[in-house]
Parts: C-alpha cells; sequence; structure tokens
C-alpha cells in the first residue's frame, strides 16, 4: 500500500492527494452529489490502482498499444484505443498496463447514488453491471455525456449542476442496458399532471437567477429526480435543463427593454455564472449578443 492510500473514498482522491497526483491535470466536482470529474495523464509503464468504495467510469483519450488490465474479472489483454471506457467495480484493487503514454479522464460514483439510481431504473435491488467489468467497451452516448459534463463544469454555472445531475442518470441508465441488452426497457413514465406541471413552472420563474439541481426541481413536482427528468421531458418535450435555459433567456429578454440595465446585472438576475457566459449562451440561441438585440429592439 503506498503513502495516502487509507480511508480513501475514492479514487479522484488517490490522483489528487495520493500516488498518482504528479499525473493529474484537471479535477472538477459536478452535479448536486458532488461527483469528481478527474483527467490524467500518464507516461508507459504498470499502473495498480488501490481498492476504493466507488465505481469509476474511466474513458482513454489519448493513447494506444496494448493494454493489460483487470478491473474486476481477472487478467485481461486487448487493443487500447481511444474512446476505450473501463467501469471498475467498488472495493477491489484494479491493474492497468501499457508501454506507450496516455491520457484518461472518469468520473467517480458512490454506491449509494449508483443503486438508487440502478433501482428506480431497473426495480432491481442492486446494480448489475455484469460483463462490463471484465474488458474495455466503447459508447458514444457514453463518451458524449462525459465531453459535455467536462464542459458545464469547467465554467461551474448555474445549469451546470443541473446538467450534470441529469447526465448522471443518464449515464447509469447506459450502463446498465449496455451490461443487460436482453432486459426489457423500464416502462415509460407517465407525463407530468398539469397541476403538478404547473408548480414546477412556477417554482422554476421564482429561482431562475439561483443554481439548483433536478433534485429541487423535482422536488417541487413531489417525484425523484429519476422519475422527474423522464416524466417532464414526456410532458414538454424538453429535458429540465433546456427548458430552464428557455425560461432564462426569455427573462433576459425582458430585462434587456431596460436600457439602464448593466449586462453583468441581467446576467446576474437571469442565473448564468457571469456576463461571458450570458452572452454565449444569448447568441447560441438567438444569433446574436445580448448588447446588439438591445441596440436592435430600439
Amino acid at each position: 500500500m503506498q503513502p495516502g492510500e487509507a480511508g480513501l473514498q475514492s479514487l479522484a482522491q488517490f490522483y489528487s492527494h495520493g500516488g498518482y497526483a504528479p499525473f493529474l491535470r484537471a479535477m472538477h466536482v459536478a452535479g448536486s452529489a458532488g461527483v469528481p470529474l478527474v483527467r490524467f495523464a500518464q507516461p508507459g509503464g504498470e499502473f495498480p490502482d488501490p481498492p476504493t468504495p466507488d465505481y469509476t467510469l474511466a474513458i482513454n483519450e489519448t493513447g494506444r498499444g496494448r493494454l493489460r488490465f483487470d478491473i474486476g474479472l481477472g487478467r485481461r489483454e486487448q487493443p487500447f484505443r481511444r474512446g476505450d471506457l473501463v467501469l471498475k467495480p467498488p472495493g477491489v484493487p484494479t491493474f492497468f498496463a501499457n508501454h506507450q503514454p496516455h491520457a484518461k479522464s472518469f468520473i467517480s460514483l458512490q454506491p449509494a447514488l449508483v443503486a438508487t439510481l440502478a433501482r428506480e431504473a431497473t426495480g432491481r435491488d442492486a446494480p448489475d453491471f455484469g460483463r462490463l467489468h471484465e474488458a474495455a467497451f466503447p459508447s458514444a452516448v457514453i463518451a458524449g455525456l462525459l465531453d459535455m459534463m467536462w464542459a458545464e463544469a469547467a465554467h461551474q454555472g448555474p445549469a451546470a449542476r443541473l446538467f450534470s445531475d441529469g447526465a448522471v442518470i443518464a449515464l447509469v441508465a447506459t450502463l446498465l442496458r449496455l451490461a443487460r441488452p436482453e432486459s426489457p426497457p423500464a416502462p415509460l413514465p407517465q407525463g407530468l399532471a398539469p397541476a403538478r406541471l404547473a408548480r414546477v413552472r412556477d417554482w422554476v420563474q421564482a429561482n431562475l437567477a439561483e443554481p439548483f439541481g433536478l433534485a429541487e426541481m423535482a422536488a417541487s413536482a413531489g417525484l425523484s429526480a429519476f422519475h422527474f427528468s423522464r416524466a417532464f421531458k414526456l410532458a414538454t418535450g424538453q429535458t429540465p435543463r433546456a427548458y430552464v435555459l428557455a425560461r432564462r433567456l426569455d427573462h433576459a429578454r425582458e430585462l434587456l427593454a431596460d436600457p439602464s440595465l448593466p449586462l453583468a446585472e441581467v446576467a446576474q438576475r437571469c442565473g448564468f455564472a457571469d456576463q461571458a457566459h450570458f452572452t454565449t449562451q444569448f447568441r447560441r440561441a438567438l444569433g446574436v449578443t445580448p448588447g446588439v438585440w438591445r441596440r436592435g429592439r430600439r
């Protein structure tokens, strides 16, 4: 055991303060659950990881060659390709070896969170990722979700937590589907009843200036985050994040009608991280910057 391994709660701690800290390149904490995102670069060599109580989902960002590894179900060897994913189960030591330099990133998920999401998705008491602990695997869906989580976490705007909460749900659901493709899909939820949907809309409008996550939004409807996310999209055709962003932009246009209100204050009142983030989101949605839009209204 290397120094600093005792009492580790996640592999992220080992990469930030333990034996692999020299390899760390970036780290963010995402979502309401405080999920660590870790990016690192390693030279060629052997890299045993200590047992930690979390699931870690890692993706190969750069690097190739032959990968020798053990992620819980025995020693394996296979080609090392960009985009390959590996899923480490809780509580087991793991081993990776590659003779070429490589860069990876991973997300750390606590078992209680995974178990809750898996139970809501499948109705089973314990998550079963079976064969995903045996070998590396590809998934364009998971790779895309991880890319977007990194992008959202980088600026830590109010919408970042809302997006990351939804992305974690989607990650776990995708892993379950990949692990058991023969299982019947979870039954589709019912859409939100009009009264519940009205409560959600009123709650969002009253909290536009504040950062909030999926759990708080779901609580206004009296549902869990997992069921709310699916039911809300069924009822509105939008993800919770897309809906909240649209409401923030609507409110921004209302405030921009007042020429005396600084753009930085408009951004703050509408819940954007800062004026630059506000400008980026406004231009992406409407094709012009807030300043140009305001001058056009005059």
